[in-house]
């Protein structure tokens, strides 16, 4: 599974994932929390991806979740 998490801009951060998982897990506890969903993808009708919008306040928790570091894009 590919996840990842980059700054976006000033205050944010991106993250997308393609683990079914851990899409469950973040539209079930964080959409409340400031989290946006920026993007889903699909191929042949099914959910593939979801690209997210993460308060930077919340970087250690985005590194955690995704469980990978923030890259400098």
């Amino acid at each position: 599974m590919d996840n990842e998490v980059w700054r976006l801009e000033t205050g944010w951060l991106a993250g997308y994932t393609e683990d079914r998982e851990l899409i469950r897990r973040i539209k079930r506890y964080k959409l409340k929390k400031g989290w946006i969903i920026m993007a889903d993808y699909f191929y042949r009708g099914r959910l593939t991806a979801v690209q997210f919008k993460i308060p930077a306040v919340q970087r250690r928790v985005a590194e955690r979740m995704f469980d990978t570091n923030v890259a400098d894009i």
